[in-house]
């Protein structure tokens, strides 16, 4: 076992995890028995952390403990342990998004079809481009958003348009990537 790491939980008859706050990178780490099991910064708004969290929830470490130890509430872990047992990636991003985010309605399929799209319709539709995107998004999807839910990011890719005339795949995917988080 390093140096340096300070025992949160530990290791019980029910599960054999132990659970480690490392102070000098702020990061907790988790062993099996004597094995590296996973490790996360400790940032409550970072999704590695709240992934971590919900593997635990769900290795059978007790919610209690959980909560004493790393906050959050019991719903919010029995929501995160859910979703990771489901295996749906759209599951997965909204359950780990928090409550009433954006998100619930703009999912990653949504942001990169935004993203995508945003550049051929700015080009020949400099008035309405939102309001034909979002019907664009009625059409493929099945959802309806609101103009202020997308504006953001609209003004994200506008921005980018606007230096350049135009959206290279690398500012598509640095603006996607961003907008994920």
């Amino acid at each position: 076992m390093p140096q340096g790491l300070q025992l949160v939980i530990g290791a019980d008859r029910q599960n054999g995890f132990s659970v480690y706050k490392d102070k000098k990178d702020n990061t907790v780490k988790v062993y099996y028995g004597m094995n590296f099991f996973d490790s996360s910064p400790m940032d409550k708004n970072s999704f590695e952390y709240k992934y971590l969290l919900g593997k635990l929830y769900i290795a059978g470490i007790k919610v209690k403990t959980l909560i004493k130890h790393f906050g959050f509430s019991y719903p919010t872990y029995k929501r995160w342990g859910d979703a990771i047992r489901s295996g749906d990636e759209e599951r997965i991003y909204i359950a780990f998004s928090g409550q009433g985010s954006k998100h619930k309605k703009l999912t990653p399929d949504i942001i990169a079809f935004i993203t995508h799209d945003f550049g051929q319709v700015y080009k020949r539709n400099k008035y309405s481009y939102s309001q034909e995107i979002r019907q664009d998004i009625k059409e493929v999807f099945g959802k309806e958003l609101s103009a202020e839910l997308i504006r953001p990011l609209l003004g994200k890719l506008k921005e980018a348009f606007r230096k350049n005339g135009r959206l290279s795949e690398a500012e598509k995917k640095r603006i996607y990537k961003s907008w994920l988080r």
